[in-house]
This record gives structure tokens, C-alpha cells and sequence, in this order.
């Protein structure tokens, strides 16, 4: 046997010769037997049931008169099966059911463009025929291969044909694949009756399974013969079994010499390889081939196969990856140690096996792949069988009418220029349909539409009312006097220290939040930067809310946004009404405390200006020391220094304070806020805040400003502003307009008018912007007023004076 005694030295032949070497031994199928198969294929053709029976008294020597077998008879089937075998078919069953299983492919549509959807269905073949060879050789083992895909695949009609008598074991794999029509037919007559129907066999669209020569022709002759045999196809070409093992010097020789043999026995046309860089793995095999096969009962069948296979030598594993890639076997053993390595450079082979522990036989059987593989090259171009092959894919297609309309124009073009004007026409009609009778409705339907998008809390929210967006005029006119927004009317002067932007900034700044934590004189684990005081709002929501349940509360006439996030956020929320005085109503607020888990208190209050007494916020505070967080607000508190509660932090664990430099600090256009809590809320927030909320340029700025020489700057501009305060409040008590001004400790004044409405208007055409409280509960004919320069005091009091 060349195998036994010629090693294939690869680099010592030819082109020539070297392709002799990998072509298969000669599958002739003599025209005799084709001849033969044809006339099979007639003689089922037109006397159907009756050439049945004679060719399987002819060809098996056994007289059927009941073609199908009984149902009865195929659940009786596991109780003549040896119980270690019903188990071991059990557990085969299940392996590869479970890989099978993961091959069902869900249908996914595709946008293509906007109203254009695509997709691809999956469609199960109906009608489909198993051959299962029989005899000595009962493949009982294929009935699992080739039942479970069609199984999951959904096929509806499923006929398994196999040669009389049909052992119990392919029985009882047939029973547990729900096939029930089962028939005592083989060889080239079983797959006629298949192909064209006879009085007890349907006829199928696919024909799938194994078998001897007559059967491969039958196969070819019904799938090259579509006119004749009405579009039957087949799972693929067939040939005789091979196998490939690329091995190196960590490999078994004894298993590499059991792998052969085992696929050497199928048959005398199957052929087998070794291909190796290591010459003593490649000699060890050749001695000890012969060993292992006097034991084998199909020794001659091996003996055979063995005379047309080799062990090929190369200098490297690069040669042999092409020798296999060109080769394509139908079963490709790598017992190498990098087979991870090789793997990827694989490209043709039917089933691939890793590793020392895992021989050719478990894909046979039992390890859950499909041992229905390609061969005789086919692999290059055929796959392994799996649920596709017992499936159609379908293309489905919809279009909007938008979808239509964004694809028109490249189709009408393509078809005209392919001079297919019918089908150009086609999607012209439509599009001149569309625009005459749709396009003015579809416009009219885009706002309803966006709304169902849209969550219904946004689609009903009151947005917050910014002092900017409130007036109409041009608000960059350099004559405006803007009163309305709280800002500093003092300007602060910087300038950037650092220019370059390409990198983030820094989340958390730490210089400034020790320059601010001497300010404020706390740690600074206890000290936070936000955007703004507004997005310490919205973090400390979304941060202790639940929606379902949770709710807040606040107390009304006071800052808006505690409304607007809480409904952004479509949180629930409660609203206490303060008392005649602008203080808490603290009998109110405890009895409503049921789920509320943030309270948030403006203090001093806007737009009312007071501050809020400090006993009541601390009774407050220890209610709800277990249940709810509070929130101080004290976004105007260097207006009255001495109201501050940051040395409460660290004595209440559920005090939240709310800072920022947008009022005293004249930086309202640096939005840049700060968070005084306990550390723990702290490192809480910091998991759900933005990861940076300030940018370089505001960093940069913060600091400067918190520098003990602006320090000292803010400080006496806070009390350039109480000074301006204390004027206007004065005159404006001397006003006939005015019915009453409300003590403040801010940079704003709250003023009731007699006819607030008449006097906002008449400010605003002198170009003095003031903020309306007219719409807010208990503040009817208020106007909220910024303190402004002096200038700016006095221009308003004289256009007051001028309306009394």
C-alpha cells in the first residue's frame, strides 16, 4: 500500500505531479449503470407501486406488500432496541438538536432609507424525501442528520425511504423526529418515487441522504433532468467519504492512525491523508497503520481505500494549509497545538476538527454538527447541511409613500437610461398620485405623528420662561435696560489664562473646588461642580426619583424650574403654597410627606426676596431625616451671608445645598454652579452626572474669580447693589403706581402695582425689561424687578414717575 510505504516528500515533485497526488481515486459511473438508472427512473415513472415492489424483490430478495411501514410499528420501534443504544440515539438527538436549534434565523427588517423597508423571510420546503441506506450499513444515525433541521425548519411533509428490511434503530430515530411516512424502498427505485410520486409515495421537491452508486446516479439524473422531473434538487453532489489530518509534533500517532481507518472503512473509493512537517510523526503512522487495521472487521474495504491515500511532508504548515485549501476535503482533522491559530486560514472543508480529543466519529454521531457534509471537492463551493438547506429565502419589500417618493428619482433614471419605460412609468404614476392627492395631508399629519413619538409629559409641558425669550425686541440693543434676568448689572473683566481646547477639561476641577471650599468653608469631599445651579436641580432628581412613585415638593411662589424638570423628568410632584407671608406652610407640607423624597426651598426665595426662617427649615430637616432629601437653594445667599445653612452639612446628612457665580459673582454667562452636601451624596452624583460638566474657558475663570483679590471685588459689589436696592426701594414707595414694595435679600425686588400688565407694557417700549409675576399664584399685578446700576435705578423710577 503506498500509504504503508511511500512517504509523499512534498517539495520533490512537480506541478504536475503534485495534482495528481490530490485528485480524487476516479468516480467513473459507467454508462451501464447509467443506462440502468435511467431505466429505473421509466419503469417508476409509469407503473409506479408495481416497479416498487418487483426492484425490491430484485434488488433486495424480499417481497413487500405493504410499502409504508405502520405507525404502530414505528412507535413499537424502542422496544426492540437495546436500551444502551435508545439512550445513546436519545443523546445524539438532543446534541444536535441543540446546535441546530441555534441556526433558526429571526426575520429582521431593514430601513434602507426613510420609508423604504426590506427583508427576508424564511419559508419552510414542503415537501421533502429522506434516502436512508439500509442493509449491513442501517444509517440509522443520518435519520437524526437529516431529521432534526427539517424538524426545526417546519417542513410539513416529510417521506423517509430506505431499503427493506428498515432496522428498528432508524425506526426509533425516525419516531423521534416525528416522521411517519416511512417506506421499504431503496436504491435508485426509492429516489424515483420520490422524484415523480406513485400511488403510495408522494412525490417531493427535495430529495436529501446518502447512498451507493445507483443511488448517487438516481440523484443526479432527477436534479440535471428539471424539465422532465418537474424542478427536483437535491441536498448536494455526492462522492466518497475523505478525510484530511494536518498534524504536528504534539500530535497522537495512534489517533492520527484510528481517524484514518475510520474513515478508510466507508468504502473502497474513500481516501484519506496525513499531511505533516514532522517526518517522525509521518513514519510512526506507517508503522503502525498496519496494526490497527487487522483488527478492523472492514479491513479489505480499508485495505483498499488505504492503496489511493498518502502522508505528504512539508517544510511548513503554510504548504499544508494550501494543500488542504485546494484539496477541500469533506472532513479536516487539525491535531496541531496552535490550531487556533490555523483555523482562520481554512477556507474549504466540509467539517473541521480540533485538537487531539476530537476524532472525525463524534461528528458522525453525536457531537451536534451535521455529518451530511460536501465531497469530492464540493466543499470549496457546497456547505455542511443545516436548517437553510430545508428552507427558501424569500425578499419582501414595503414602501411608505415618503419611501416611494425618496426612491423615485434614482429608479426612473436607471429604468429609462435601460430604455425599460414601463418601468419607470410605474413608479411615475405613483409619485404623480402621491403629490396631488397626499403630500398636502401628509404635512398637515407630520405634527400628529411626531406627537406619538413624543413622551406625552414633554408634549404637555409648560417649558421655563427665560428672561431673554419673554421679550420680543432686539435683545442686543446697546440702549436696553434688562431687569428681568437677576444678573449682576456690574461687568467682571477676564481673561483666559489657558487657550489651548483640544483636550477635555477636567471633570471635577480641584483647584477649584479647594479655592471654593475655602470660600464656603467646607472639605472638599463635601463639594460638587455642576453647570449651573439648574443642573444640580435635575441631578439630584434623577438621581433619588423613582417614577412610578417617588414625587417632590416645593412651595410656591418660588423658583420655576423645580416644575419644568420634575415634568422633563415626568416625575410627580407636590405643591405647598407658603403662607400670607412667604413663609413655609409647615402644618401643610407634614401632612403631605407620603412618597416625597426631595423637598427643594429657594432660599432667600425668588421671586418673592425674602429668606426663610431657619427653625422651620431645621424642623423640616430633622422630619425627614429618613425619608426624603432637602434641597436649599441658595443661588442669592451673599445677598444675606448670615442665612446660610453650609454649617449644618455635616449635621444633617439630607441637607442639599444649591450654589452658583451667576448673581453676586457676575458670572451668570460662566454657568457655573455648585452642590454642598455629605460626602456619601457626593460620590452618589458624581455616578450619574454628566462627565464634564464645565468647560475649560469656565474653569479657567471660576478660579480667577475666587482669588481673594475678586473675592474682595464681589463683596463690595454686593454691597454696591443693597445700596442701589435701598434707593430705588425708597423712591419707589413715593410712586402713585405702586401699591407696595416687598422687603428683599436679594439683588431683585418684588413691587405690586395697581395695573401691572399696563405698566409692563408701557416699561417695555421705553426699552426697561422687568420680569412678570402676574400669572404665579398670590403674586397677581407683581413685577419682579432686578436691582441695576444706579443710572439704571433712576431711569426706572423716572418712567414710573411719569406714569403715576
Amino acid at each position: 500500500m503506498k500509504i504503508m510505504n511511500n512517504l509523499i516528500y512534498w517539495h520533490n515533485y512537480n506541478k504536475e505531479q503534485k495534482k495528481n497526488i490530490l485528485s480524487r481515486p476516479i468516480f467513473l459511473i459507467d454508462k451501464k449503470i447509467k443506462n440502468n438508472v435511467t431505466d429505473i427512473l421509466d419503469q417508476v415513472k409509469n407503473k409506479g407501486d408495481d416497479a416498487l415492489k418487483k426492484y425490491n424483490f430484485l434488488f433486495d430478495k424480499i417481497k413487500v406488500n405493504n410499502l409504508k411501514i405502520n405507525e404502530k410499528k414505528i412507535y413499537n420501534s424502542k422496544i426492540y432496541i437495546d436500551k444502551k443504544i435508545k439512550n445513546a440515539i436519545k443523546n445524539a438527538y438532543n446534541n444536535i438538536y441543540k446546535f441546530h436549534k441555534y441556526q433558526i434565523l429571526k426575520n429582521k427588517i431593514i430601513e434602507i432609507i426613510p420609508g423604504v423597508f426590506c427583508k427576508q423571510i424564511y419559508r419552510p420546503i414542503s415537501k421533502i424525501g429522506f434516502y436512508i441506506p439500509g442493509g449491513t450499513s442501517s444509517l440509522f444515525s443520518t435519520v437524526l442528520m437529516l431529521g432534526i433541521p427539517a424538524k426545526l425548519a417546519l417542513c410539513p411533509n416529510i417521506i423517509l425511504c430506505s431499503p427493506p428490511p428498515i432496522s428498528n434503530e432508524i425506526l426509533f430515530s425516525a419516531y423521534l423526529c416525528n416522521i411517519k411516512n416511512i417506506f421499504q424502498v431503496g436504491g435508485a427505485h426509492a429516489i424515483a418515487a420520490m422524484a415523480f410520486g406513485t400511488e403510495s409515495i408522494n412525490r417531493v421537491d427535495k430529495i436529501f441522504g446518502p447512498g451507493n452508486v445507483f443511488v448517487t446516479e438516481a440523484k443526479r439524473q432527477v436534479s440535471n433532468q428539471n424539465k422532465i422531473y418537474k424542478n427536483i434538487s437535491i441536498d448536494m453532489p455526492a462522492g466518497p467519504s475523505e478525510l484530511m489530518i494536518l498534524a504536528d509534533k504534539s500530535a497522537n500517532y495512534n489517533f492520527i492512525v484510528a481517524d484514518l481507518l475510520s474513515q478508510a472503512e466507508h468504502g473502497i473509493d474513500s481516501q484519506v491523508f496525513l499531511i505533516t512537517i514532522e517526518e517522525e510523526v509521518a513514519k510512526l503512522v506507517r508503522n503502525k497503520l498496519f496494526k490497527q487495521l487487522e483488527k478492523l472487521p472492514k479491513k479489505h474495504i480499508a485495505q483498499r481505500s488505504l492503496n489511493k491515500s498518502y502522508i505528504i511532508i512539508t517544510k511548513n504548515i503554510e504548504e499544508c494549509i494550501k494543500i488542504i485549501n485546494k484539496y477541500a476535503p469533506e472532513h479536516l482533522i487539525i491535531q496541531c497545538r496552535n490550531y487556533e491559530k490555523i483555523l482562520p486560514k481554512i477556507i474549504n472543508a466540509g467539517s473541521i476538527f480540533l485538537g487531539n480529543w476530537t476524532p472525525e466519529s463524534v461528528g458522525d454521531y453525536a457531537s451536534g454538527t451535521n455529518h451530511v457534509l460536501p465531497t469530492y471537492g464540493y466543499a470549496s463551493t457546497y456547505s455542511c447541511l443545516g436548517i437553510s438547506d430545508f428552507q427558501k429565502r424569500m425578499s419582501v419589500q414595503r414602501l411608505t409613500k415618503q419611501g416611494l417618493l425618496n426612491i423615485s428619482n434614482t429608479v426612473e433614471i436607471m429604468a429609462k437610461k435601460e430604455n425599460l419605460l414601463g418601468h419607470s412609468n410605474s413608479v411615475t404614476i405613483r409619485k404623480k398620485y402621491i403629490n396631488e392627492n397626499y403630500l398636502n395631508k401628509e404635512k398637515n399629519k407630520k405634527i400628529n405623528t411626531i406627537n406619538k413619538i413624543i413622551k406625552k409629559n414633554i408634549i404637555n409641558l409648560i417649558p421655563y420662561k427665560s428672561a431673554r425669550l419673554l421679550y420680543k425686541g432686539d435683545n442686543t440693543n446697546n440702549n436696553l435696560i434688562a431687569l428681568n434676568a437677576n444678573e449682576s448689572p456690574i461687568i467682571s473683566y477676564f481673561s483666559l489664562n489657558k487657550k489651548i481646547f483640544n483636550k477635555y477639561p477636567e471633570p471635577q476641577s480641584q483647584e477649584l473646588i479647594i479655592l471654593y471650599s475655602k470660600y464656603v468653608n467646607l472639605n472638599i469631599q463635601n463639594i460638587l461642580v455642576t453647570r449651573g445651579a439648574d443642573e444640580g436641580i435635575d441631578l439630584i432628581m434623577r438621581t433619588f426619583c423613582n417614577q412610578k412613585k417617588d414625587k417632590i415638593l416645593f412651595c410656591p411662589p418660588t423658583y420655576d424650574m423645580y416644575r419644568v424638570t420634575a415634568q422633563i423628568l415626568d416625575i410627580k410632584y407636590i405643591t405647598i403654597n407658603s403662607n400670607k407671608n412667604w413663609e413655609l406652610n409647615l402644618d401643610k407640607i407634614k401632612k403631605n410627606l407620603n412618597n416625597v423624597k426631595i423637598i427643594y426651598i429657594c432660599n432667600p426665595n425668588n421671586p418673592t426676596g425674602n429668606y426663610i426662617n431657619q427653625n422651620n427649615i431645621i424642623e423640616l430637616l430633622k422630619l425627614t431625616k429618613n425619608t426624603a432629601i432637602i434641597v436649599i437653594d441658595e443661588a442669592y445667599i451673599e445677598f444675606c451671608i448670615d442665612q446660610t445653612l453650609t454649617y449644618f452639612i455635616n449635621k444633617y446628612h439630607n441637607l442639599i445645598i444649591l450654589r452658583t457665580l451667576s448673581k453676586a459673582f457676575a458670572l451668570a454667562g460662566l454657568r457655573c454652579g455648585f452642590i454642598l452636601t455629605n460626602k456619601y451624596i457626593v460620590n452618589t452624583l458624581l455616578k450619574v452626572i454628566a462627565p464634564y460638566p464645565l468647560s475649560g474657558p469656565s474653569i479657567d475663570i471660576a478660579i480667577q474669580a475666587l482669588s481673594t483679590k475678586n473675592l474682595i471685588i464681589m463683596k463690595d459689589n454686593v454691597k454696591t447693589i443693597i445700596n442701589n436696592k435701598k434707593w430705588l426701594i425708597k423712591n419707589l414707595n413715593n410712586c402713585r403706581c405702586v401699591k407696595h414694595v416687598f422687603n428683599s435679600s436679594t439683588n431683585f425686588i418684588l413691587v405690586k402695582f395697581h395695573n401691572s400688565d399696563f405698566i409692563f407694557k408701557k416699561l417695555n417700549k421705553k426699552k426697561i425689561i422687568v420680569r412678570n409675576q402676574n400669572y404665579q399664584k398670590n403674586l397677581n399685578n407683581c413685577l419682579r424687578i432686578t436691582i441695576g446700576t444706579i443710572f439704571e435705578c433712576k431711569k426706572l423710577f423716572f418712567e414710573l414717575q411719569q406714569l403715576s
